[in-house]
């Protein structure tokens, strides 16, 4: 019993993984994604307040991200539960461009950067969630926010301590309330 419920979120995680791969984009150095980028990511896990999934966790990445990865690193960099509520992001659909150098105009606001290693940007979609806690004025099933990103544009970057770190911002929205929260990566 506590074997099937370790693996079938092991399971999740490695499926999700999967699908993101074929989106037809090719990371910063050609390639597809590595079977370490499913190992990467914690378990899933619950948060029965929300009757959301926790935010994603993450290990220590040190080399550059593939895409698959890099949408990965998104919700892991991005994710996290507040005062507010717990912000999540969901159905991530990414490009990553070609290397470059760290532009202060761009780049400066990015927490921990390391202003001597590459930076690769993203450009995508996304869906963002921020769930209340349930209650009555925010019902189960109906207590988050949910809001579309188009357009978006964001950066897979290396930190000062050696790992990389990837955000998306910006973009056209569109929000909607009263919307369940999400339950799987």
């Amino acid at each position: 019993m506590i074997l099937t419920k370790i693996a079938r979120p092991v399971a999740l995680c490695f499926f999700a993984l999967t699908l993101l791969t074929p989106l037809g984009c090719k990371s910063a150095g050609g390639e597809g994604t590595t079977g370490s980028d499913a190992g990467i990511s914690g378990p899933l896990t619950m948060l029965p307040q929300y009757q959301s999934r926790a935010p994603r966790t993450c290990a220590k990445v040190t080399s550059p991200p593939s895409v698959a990865l890099a949408a990965v690193l998104v919700q892991c960099s991005m994710e996290a539960d507040t005062d507010f509520g717990v912000g999540l992001v969901q159905d991530i659909k990414i490009e990553m461009g070609k290397s470059r150098k760290f532009i202060y105009n761009t780049d400066a606001g990015l927490p921990g950067i390391d202003l001597d290693a590459q930076v690769y940007p993203l450009q995508g979609d996304y869906t963002a969630y921020l769930c209340r806690t349930i209650n009555n004025m925010s019902p189960a099933g109906a207590n988050c926010g949910k809001t579309v990103m188009t357009s978006a544009n964001g950066w897979c970057y290396k930190t000062s301590f050696g790992d990389y770190k990837c955000r998306m911002q910006g973009g056209a929205s569109q929000t909607t309330q009263g919307q369940p929260a999400p339950t799987t990566f």
